[in-house]
């Protein structure tokens, strides 16, 4: 847990781009009512932590770190469409661009779950969520550019997915 609040708080003062005294008092404020307000929900038990009462910090720990993970693919995720549409915008002529819709099954049931994976690919350039169809089952995004369907639908599962479904199943 102290792990954690002191990464919210390095977070909290890169953020406000200044090192000074009052940033960090207030980054550890801030820090600690996030930890406070979502330590019910990040700490999920994997084991009885009643019979186990050691083993609760270290699921919260490892739960938190999973979330920093997942946060840090999806910055790096965010980085790279950015670069694939910078090379669509510059390098491709109008002509050339096939934008698309495609339907993508989802395997992930909970809402939660549902909404980290289409703000994930909405915050993607490139791709916007559209619809989640009303029996939770299937998705609709829009591609900028589609030259192989199932190999987006098969990127969008393994790898933002998959990655959610490990957090919010």
């Amino acid at each position: 847990m102290i792990a954690l609040i002191l990464i919210l708080t390095v977070t909290w003062m890169a953020l406000q781009s200044s090192f000074t005294l009052a940033d960090l008092i207030v980054g550890l404020l801030v820090s600690l009512a996030i930890v406070a307000m979502a330590r019910n929900f990040l700490s999920i038990p994997f084991v009885n932590t009643d019979l186990y009462p050691q083993q609760r910090d270290r699921t919260f720990v490892r739960l938190a770190l999973k979330w920093v993970a997942f946060i840090g693919f999806a910055l790096w995720s965010i980085l790279k469409a950015n670069i694939d549409m910078a090379r669509i915008v510059l390098f491709r002529r109008v002509a050339d661009i096939r934008p698309g819709i495609i339907a993508i099954p989802l395997d992930v049931k909970s809402d939660a779950g549902i909404t980290v994976l289409a703000n994930l690919i909405t915050l993607t350039p490139g791709t916007v969520s559209l619809d989640v169809a009303t029996d939770r089952r299937t998705i609709y995004i829009h591609c900028i550019d589609v030259r192989d369907a199932d190999a987006i639908r098969n990127d969008i599962k393994q790898q933002f997915e998959r990655r959610v479904m490990e957090l919010l199943p």
